[in-house]
């Protein structure tokens, strides 16, 4: 069972990470000049990390804790996207090698975009890479392995950003984090409940893929239908090891629909000038269902910018 950070473990990271994360900023959503500031709603740009994602901060904490040797063998994660690019980036600053497995059906463009980092893809069917996933495959990798989820300097890198938020906010009355596998939220309420446990940390799902809320319904993992979405973080099933830390950090989950999804990417692109992925706008999406005086001062983690152009260009159409 994976247990939350502690504030040690993530200041430590904090300080890990220091030079190699950005200190993103923390910017009230477009108000047009109301003196509300935008209903109190504040974005996170992960997406001004040098990776575009907030990937950056738990990869580099996780391969800086690791031996020479544990180096030397090389790195290994599953990802088509995100993890995988952070994985190279923090790997090119330690000189190591690095690869990826990744589902055989994605698409070239992002294959492409990982490659650039010097990450070796290596493609198979998504069942099998779900059983590699969930029957812990890594264990039997030559390579030191990356676990996106369940990694302890995975997650207390990842809290940085939580940290972050509160130091310029100390009071704000909720956060709402995008959830896939449950890595960034893991940390989030990790850092959350250290540092200021009446703030509500809400989990945002989208409607396709509801791992989380069909857990906590079910008072443990339970596997659930996984649809295609703009939002390609999700997987069909919490891990049992993380089910634990991640609902008794959770005080609400919001699942949102495809087009609340496409909208939210509309308004952070269109109204606020920010290039955001479907995953990285979930948290505005969740957001802005919720009215003003229930949710309060809030944050949203806009937390990747990896979005194909041809994708944008069709939302913005729209």
């Amino acid at each position: 069972m994976i247990v939350p950070s502690s504030l040690e473990a993530i200041n430590d990271a904090a300080k890990t990470i220091a030079g190699v994360a950005r200190k993103t900023p923390l910017v009230p959503l477009r108000s047009y000049g109301l003196a509300d500031e935008s209903l109190g709603i504040h974005l996170k740009l992960e997406t001004l990390q040098d990776v575009a994602s907030f990937k950056i901060r738990g990869a580099y904490n996780w391969l800086s804790h690791l031996t020479p040797a544990e180096r030397a063998v090389g790195l290994n994660t599953h990802s088509a996207g995100n993890t995988a690019q952070a994985l190279g980036y923090a790997a090119q600053r330690f000189g190591c090698e690095a690869q990826t497995l990744v589902p055989d059906r994605t698409p070239e463009g992002k294959l492409e975009a990982i490659r650039k980092y010097g990450v070796k893809t290596v493609a198979i069917p998504m069942d099998e890479l779900l059983d590699f996933i969930f029957s812990a495959g890594w264990t039997e990798e030559p390579q030191s392995y990356l676990n996106p989820w369940g990694d302890p300097m995975m997650i207390a890198g990842n809290a940085t950003v939580a940290l972050e938020i509160l130091e310029e906010r100390p009071d704000l009355a909720s956060l709402f984090v995008p959830v896939g596998g449950g890595g960034l939220l893991a940390g989030v309420g990790s850092a959350v409940r250290a540092l200021n446990s009446s703030c509500r940390v809400v989990a945002v799902q989208i409607e396709s893929c509801q791992a989380l809320s069909g857990a906590l319904a079910h008072g443990g993992p339970v596997w659930v239908p996984m649809g295609d979405s703009l939002s390609d973080i999700s997987l069909p099933v919490i891990v049992d090891e993380l089910f634990p830390l991640l609902s008794s950090v959770v005080d609400e989950v919001i699942t949102v629909a495809e087009e609340e999804l496409r909208e939210a990417v509309r308004i952070l692109a269109v109204e606020n000038k920010v290039v955001a992925e479907g995953a990285g706008a979930l948290a505005l999406a969740g957001a802005m269902q919720v009215d003003q005086a229930r949710r309060g001062e809030s944050a949203c983690i806009i937390s990747g910018g990896s979005l194909d152009p041809a994708t944008l260009a069709d939302i913005l159409r729209r």
